[in-house]
């Protein structure tokens, strides 16, 4: 009786390891790999592979570069609203760039869209719905209204955290192990070890590196 159940113990094993593995594979064709062919064959992002299984589409749209300095994870199952949504990385024009340091991890539905240059850099963690943007969708002037705004960049330091329904604006410079409270619309610069809410933005307490 105990080898059978060792015998049944080893299979299940082996076709929960087939069963992962196949889950895997699913989610790099038909979540990344066929969403982005074209911009993968033009070579638009540099260094896909670092991207790990993502758990929600990830589409790479626009004209510019992405870049991955390391592993990053794209979307997450039970984080909430995870079927139907998508993240979406747009470098807008030829000479936009979104750059992503090693081990960033998003939840789910985030839009990021760079005129210029967004980076985002190591261990950062990005809470779901959250849009970051470097520049004024349309001119502050009336008569310039049907034009693209003032264009600037986004830097987010490393180990951030931003929380759940944020919207990072033109030219914000978030320091190292800041937290970004939920729902919070920001720009301009912040320093490191801080924690920034409210609309507009501001620091609302230091964080203790002790």
């Amino acid at each position: 009786m105990k080898i059978i159940k060792q015998v049944i113990w080893r299979i299940y094993r082996v076709m929960k390891h087939i069963y992962l593995g196949y889950i895997k594979i699913y989610r790099f064709i038909f979540l990344l790999y066929i969403p982005n062919l074209q911009k993968i064959i033009k070579g638009k992002i540099v260094n896909i592979k670092s991207i790990a299984a993502p758990q929600q589409i990830v589409l790479f749209t626009g004209l510019g570069t992405v870049k991955f300095d390391g592993i990053c994870n794209f979307g997450y199952k039970l984080g909430g609203f995870n079927k139907g949504g998508s993240i979406e990385i747009q470098p807008r024009y030829l000479d936009s760039y979104v750059v992503f340091g090693k081990n960033v991890a998003t939840n789910n539905n985030i839009f990021i869209c760079a005129a210029n240059y967004i980076e985002i850099r190591k261990n950062t963690r990005i809470g779901q719905n959250v849009t970051i943007m470097d520049f004024e969708a349309h001119g502050i002037n009336p008569d310039k209204r049907n034009k693209v705004g003032e264009i600037g960049k986004v830097i987010i330091g490393e180990n951030v955290w931003i929380g759940n329904n944020v919207i990072i604006l033109k030219n914000s410079i978030i320091g190292k192990n800041s937290i970004i409270a939920a729902g919070a619309v920001l720009s301009g610069s912040f320093p490191n070890n801080v924690i920034i809410g409210g609309i507009p933005a501001r620091i609302i307490k230091y964080i203790n590196d002790k």
